[in-house]
């Protein structure tokens, strides 16, 4: 992590870069015991939308149609989601937690909570409100700006494994 007077010099996309990756790793430690290894803010966001269509996941969490089908494949594949075909419409699916989804799923919305709670616990209710809504702002502002489509990798990331050699023969 850069020294605070570094840190200040740093641009804002850099900045949050090194915020998501200190957050998601803290969220993966608090995570490890349960049946869920990635697509926690798939999760998170079904948990306030079950139901909703891929699409709406697609829009509000900025990933990529073809990377969603993938996700939600791998998703039902494990047991968390159903797809569900809009009787009215069958290029629309709608994406519905199961039970073993809905149990995860809990688990993962009060990981957030914690680690939301956790960070902010020193940061006054009137900051915390002004931060959302500089946030907010911001991705309003880049949604507005030129950009070329990036796109996440969503493969699995394992943990690194260690190996020891030896030089003895």
């Amino acid at each position: 992590m850069p020294t605070n007077a570094n840190y200040a010099k740093l641009s804002v996309g850099t900045k949050a870069l090194i915020l998501s990756k200190l957050y998601y790793s803290v969220l993966s430690k608090s995570l490890e015991n349960l049946d869920v290894e990635r697509y926690y803010s798939i999760l998170f966001f079904l948990n306030e939308h079950n139901g909703c269509n891929q699409q709406n996941i697609c829009n509000n969490l900025a990933i990529d149609k073809t990377a969603m089908v993938k996700v939600i494949d791998h998703l039902i594949k494990v047991g968390f989601v159903d797809r569900n075909v809009n009787p009215d419409d069958r290029r629309e699916h709608f994406i519905v937690l199961t039970k073993k989804g809905l149990k995860q799923t809990a688990e993962i919305v009060k990981s957030f909570n914690a680690i939301d709670s956790e960070i902010f616990s020193e940061v006054s209710k009137e900051d915390q409100d002004t931060f959302n809504k500089v946030l907010c702002q911001l991705s309003s502002k880049l949604k507005e700006l030129p950009a070329t489509d990036l796109f996440f990798n969503y493969k699995k990331t394992g943990r690194k494994k260690r190996t020891v050699t030896s030089d003895k023969v």
